[in-house]
This record gives C-alpha cells, sequence and structure tokens, in this order.
C-alpha cells in the first residue's frame, strides 16, 4: 500500500501550500515561499490549469506539493512548461519523487514535450532529483549568492556617498533602474518597489551625480528569517557607486539588528563579483537552469517508483 496519495489542486490546499513552502525553505540561506497573496495571483493568472499543481497527502494531510505553469503560445507551436519543484514538509523526501513522477505524467498527456526549471544549491536533493528524473543541468552559476555576516564588523564606505532616497520623488526613476536588475517593465519593478515599501523596509538608498539618480538599491529583511536581509533592485553603473550602496546597505542593516546580508548577482551585475569578494562578501550558493523533454519517458521517470492513488478534486 502506498504511503501518500496524490491530488490536484483545490483551494482546500491553499494553507498548506503556504505553510509546507515555509517550513521545506526554512533551513536555506535565503528562505522564500508563496504567502496567501502571491499563491492568489498565481491562480489568479491567465492560464492557470488546476491539474498542474499536485499535492502530495499523507494521512488526509498535506505534506507536499508540485507545480508547473505553461505559456500559451501563437500558431499551436509546442508549449513549453516552467516547473516549481516539489516542497515537502521534512521527513517526507520519498513524496518528492512521486509529485514530480505524477506531474511529468501529466505534461505527458497534455503533449507537453519540454520542461523546463532552475535549481539551487541551496537545496542539494532538488538537484539531486533534477538529476536522477533525468534533467539537463546548464548555466551552473547565473545567479549567485553572496553573503556578508555582520560579526565581520562595519564596511567602511567611500565617495560617492549614498543616502535615503524619496519616495515621493526618486520612485519613478528607482522603478528604471530596477529594470536594468529584473529585465523587467518599469510598471512592474514600481509596483514591486510599492509593496515592498508598503510591507516595511531597512533602507532605500541611491547615488546621485549632478543632481541625477545614477544608482539604487533597497534592503529589506526576509520574512520568513528576519535576521537576514537581502539587498533588492540594485543597479549601479561603476564599482564607486555600487560599493557606495553596498556598504550604506550593509551597514544600515547592521544597525537594524541583521545578522546576514545577501547580495543577488544575476544578469550584468555578476560583473562586479570581485567587487562584492574585496568587500568581503562570500559565496554562499548558485543557481542553474534544467531542462527535459518529456513525451514518452514518464514510465520510467524518477526511477521506475510505483505511481501512487489519485484522489479526486471534489
Amino acid at each position: 500500500m502506498n504511503e501518500y496519495a496524490i491530488c490536484t489542486y483545490h483551494p482546500r490546499f491553499d494553507a498548506s501550500h503556504v505553510a509546507i513552502g515555509i517550513e521545506a525553505s526554512r533551513p536555506w540561506i535565503w528562505p522564500y515561499a508563496h504567502d496567501a497573496e502571491s499563491l492568489g495571483e498565481l491562480h489568479a493568472a491567465p492560464g492557470f490549469d488546476p491539474e498542474l499543481w499536485l499535492y502530495a497527502l499523507h494521512e488526509d494531510e498535506a505534506i507536499g506539493f508540485v507545480g508547473a505553469t505553461i505559456a500559451p503560445v501563437p500558431n499551436h507551436e509546442s508549449a513549453t512548461a516552467t516547473l516549481f519543484f516539489p516542497r515537502v514538509l521534512p521527513g517526507h523526501d520519498k513524496a518528492s519523487e512521486l509529485l514530480l513522477m505524477e506531474l511529468l505524467r501529466v505534461l505527458d498527456r497534455k503533449a507537453i514535450t519540454h520542461v523546463t526549471g532552475r535549481v539551487t544549491t541551496m537545496c542539494p536533493q532538488e538537484i539531486r532529483l533534477a538529476e536522477d528524473a533525468g534533467f539537463s543541468l546548464r548555466d551552473r552559476g547565473y545567479k549567485l549568492y553572496y553573503s556578508y555576516g555582520m560579526k565581520q564588523g562595519p564596511l567602511i564606505g567611500s565617495a560617492p556617498s549614498a543616502t535615503e532616497i524619496d519616495p515621493k520623488r526618486d520612485m519613478e526613476a528607482c522603478s528604471a533602474l530596477a529594470t536594468r536588475w529584473y529585465k523587467r517593465s518599469v510598471e512592474w519593478c514600481r509596483g514591486h518597489l510599492q509593496a515592498r515599501h508598503a510591507a516595511g523596509i531597512i533602507a532605500h538608498l541611491g547615488v546621485r551625480r549632478n543632481d541625477k539618480l545614477i544608482a539604487s538599491c533597497l534592503a529589506a529583511s526576509n520574512e520568513i528569517r528576519p535576521s537576514t536581509a537581502a539587498i533588492y533592485y540594485i543597479y549601479a553603473p561603476d564599482e564607486p557607486s555600487l560599493r557606495a550602496l553596498v556598504t550604506t546597505a550593509a551597514n544600515a542593516c547592521a544597525d537594524a539588528g541583521v545578522d546576514n546580508l545577501i547580495a543577488d548577482l544575476i544578469h550584468e551585475h555578476r560583473t562586479f563579483e570581485p567587487v562584492y569578494q574585496d568587500l568581503g562578501f562570500v559565496k554562499v550558493a548558485e543557481w542553474a537552469r534544467c531542462e527535459k523533454m518529456v513525451m514518452g519517458t514518464t514510465q520510467s521517470s524518477c526511477g521506475g517508483i510505483r505511481r501512487p492513488p489519485l484522489c479526486r478534486r471534489d
């Protein structure tokens, strides 16, 4: 008899989804999970398919989930699914394999041939799961996390200096600079910056040249582990302005009682890796992309584990 049952999405799983995500990521260097608001946005997004979000039940309690989204494609071209790897409560690692196996079967039935995702060294079992399921890892290190421990002492700043921005005056300029980091629209960045301010921040800093904002970043605590903070929405055109932002942000975080500061290096910001190293930051995690062709391959995925029973959505 199987230890777990696999169910497709039902609203009754929403609270469990949030709780599982928090508990599964709590040991990570940078914990993150859906909250109720972001989960609602996911469910309300065009094309949300409840059959692509699966939940593992143990003794009728949800203990894990996995999901995927499929972006619409023109001219009936073959679609690609974006996979969100399983999150399970401690002690239920076997459920991860079952969830992934069943999701790949669902994608196969929907004639989805190409699945992509991303994995991180913060969760080594996720990498092992991807490799065991036949995913190819590529672009290792395309995104890096660097960490600065406040026990190392304050960082020494230099000219130019970074100062607090005025949200009323500078939000549009900060949003435009943030597009260079997120590769998203100004509107999207503005909405996220405003949401960060509403939730509470440690500092929102800028560097000016000839009274024009040329660099900015925002520092805020992790919602799951407030003693850890991160630098968000960062853009700096050169090393001096980056040093000004990072040193001021780190010292503001120390004053706020933060123990550890995470810097997220991605896209062209990767070129500043030596600057972070020189300031005393240490690389603590990296990300890789992964992909798999799934049509006709799921019968032997994940070591050929027997398919668990599916429960009804009602």
